[in-house]
């Protein structure tokens, strides 16, 4: 009776303890709902030193993905990955299947936020890892997620026949949506007009482009911008001018502002061709205004040397020296921010970072597998030697029988 209290007394202190937590992890993501990151980022901070308190692998595993996403939100990408990888770290000791969703989600972060620093081996790493643990739950759609981070990355960093050979062998293998099947023409078409292939990057985009905005308006988009992209290369200027001209159209409308912007730079550089420098700065002109919104892109900059040649042209040289001015300036403030990426790598050493991870990992799985074996070898001598007992125990019983028997029948044939 006074076990059963004891035990009654344990198991409700622990539902207290862990409803506490819980509450208390519901009141972090109410604040980040809000939309605060900064606000979220404190009380996070705060509520991992209690889960870290409680040595609650969960909440740990939940919280140090939240701090991380929200980083990358705050441009603090070193700190991201730091946050990344030491929840990865515990949702993999843990082996919990409840937390695997939110693991699979962290190698994929990991695998952008590296591949974006140009860590591509890296990158292809944690995507493996995600692989791996969504083959374990047998997900097939976060497979198919990973697959394409996958192409995105090998598209990236310029590998572009294996790129290929990815996307037929996800098309081949896996059922996918209407609109995964349309990003998937669409990175064949981004493929192909890389290598030179431009009939056959056309023909991909044009499937899309048939089929309309309404599964996937931003993959249509893309084709819209990237078939007048390549008529543009191909001196094809007023189909060029076609298919711009709509997209940006239809950027505008669904308020795609940086696809819009990109979009600008075209329509300007095709009028340019044309000789027609009055619309060319028309829409060069568009394309700062959304830069002055804060819609720039990392080569947005590109666009003030482009205005500033077609003053030159027009003899306004006042004019096309201040937007000289302004291009350097915005190419300044672009090497600075490649400086910061760089001396972030060198303050972090991302490299180290996660081969000590792999490191970790790899030491944890060894360890695992050795307490799984001592387990075997206690249980199994165990066993080996209680099935050792049992045949003598069986062969003496045996011949116990036959003793038995013998006796008996001597008994029986006996004349005494």
């Amino acid at each position: 009776m006074r076990v059963t209290i004891i035990l009654l007394f344990v198991f409700s202190a622990f539902t207290a303890f862990s409803e506490g937590l819980s509450e208390a992890y519901e009141n972090v993501m109410s604040v980040y709902s809000q939309g605060d990151h900064s606000v979220t980022k404190e009380i996070a901070v705060d509520f991992l030193s209690i889960a870290k308190e409680q040595n609650d692998t969960y909440y740990m595993t939940k919280t140090y993905y939240l701090l991380g996403y929200l980083c990358t939100h705050t441009d603090d990408f070193g700190n991201a990955i730091i946050y990344y990888l030491e929840g990865a770290r515990h949702a993999e000791i843990s082996e919990r299947d409840d937390l695997k969703p939110s693991l699979i989600a962290i190698y994929k972060n990991l695998a952008l936020i590296l591949g974006d620093y140009g860590h591509y081996s890296l990158s292809h790493k944690f995507i493996n890892e995600g692989l791996r643990v969504a083959s374990e739950l047998k997900d097939e759609q976060q497979i198919i997620i990973l697959l394409n981070n996958r192409i995105h990355e090998l598209l990236s960093e310029k590998r572009l026949n294996e790129g290929l050979k990815q996307i037929d062998s996800l098309l081949a293998n896996f059922h996918v949506s209407e609109k995964r099947f349309l990003v998937m023409k669409n990175k064949l078409g981004a493929a192909y007009g890389e290598l030179g292939n431009h009939k056959a990057a056309l023909e991909n985009y044009k499937y899309v482009i048939d089929r309309g905005p309404e599964v996937s308006p931003e993959t249509y988009a893309l084709c819209m911008e990237n078939t007048g992209g390549i008529y543009l290369e191909q001196k094809e200027y007023s189909k060029a001018l076609e298919y711009l001209l709509a997209t940006y159209d239809f950027d505008s409308d669904k308020q795609y502002n940086q696809k819009a912007l990109r979009t600008l730079g075209k329509i300007g550089q095709t009028y340019f061709e044309l000789s027609d420098y009055g619309q060319a700065l028309n829409y060069y002109q568009k394309a700062i205004e959304l830069i002055e919104q804060g819609n720039q892109t990392p080569t947005s900059y590109e666009i003030f040397r482009e205005v500033s040649k077609v003053y030159s042209i027009l003899g306004e040289y006042e004019t096309a020296l201040e937007y000289g001015r302004q291009y350097s300036e915005h190419l300044e403030q672009f090497i600075a921010q490649q400086k910061e990426i760089e001396e972030l790598d060198k303050k972090y050493n991302i490299q180290l970072l996660t081969d000590r991870y792999f490191d970790l990992l790899a030491a944890n799985t060894e360890k695992r597998e050795t307490e799984r074996m001592a387990k075997f070898g206690i249980a199994g001598s165990s066993v080996f030697f209680l099935g050792l007992l049992l045949i003598v125990l069986y062969r003496n019983h045996r011949v116990k029988r036959e003793i038995e028997n013998q006796l008996k029948s001597i008994e029986l044939l006996s004349e005494v």
